[in-house]
């Protein structure tokens, strides 16, 4: 009997030992917080590719040539960038996945972040967006923690 109570001590305690290592290895960090630069410029978005991990709290310091208003699809937030300021861009990475990154420039002549047909617009969007207002500029990329 004593044989097999330290057969099945041993046993338990690799278990554990194995448990340990495998929780350590696939348990990940704790969440980040990231700030990056990102660049808006010909239509295009460097980086291309924002990559983080599930959970992290990320905030893009956004610079455009242009203004306009960009646009995290998905999550669904966006945020009016005026040209030559930085704005800061902030959201905590739950989903994970691939997401579009797009850039709908400003009309000319139109005031900034505001928009008198509000009913025009949406009809806009239900619609689908006409060629030239919405641009893919990149993409963000969320991995599992």
């Amino acid at each position: 009997m004593n044989a097999k109570a330290l057969k099945l001590f041993a046993l338990l305690a690799l278990v554990a030992v194995l448990i340990t290592v495998l929780g350590a290895a696939c348990g990940g960090s704790d969440p980040e917080k990231l700030n990056i630069p990102v660049k808006v410029e010909s239509g295009k978005m460097v980086p291309e590719t924002i990559k983080v991990k599930q959970g992290d709290m990320v905030t893009l310091t956004i610079e455009a040539e242009e203004p306009g208003e960009f646009h995290l699809h998905t999550y669904d937030i966006e945020m009016d960038i005026e040209s030559g300021d930085a704005a800061e861009f902030f959201f905590v990475a739950e989903a994970t996945g691939r997401f579009r990154i797009t850039f709908h420039p400003s009309e000319e002549g139109g005031e900034e972040g505001e928009h008198d047909g509000g009913d025009e617009e949406e009809e806009h969007e239900e619609e689908g967006e006409e060629e030239g207002e919405e641009i893919d500029i990149g993409f963000l990329e969320v991995g599992p923690r």
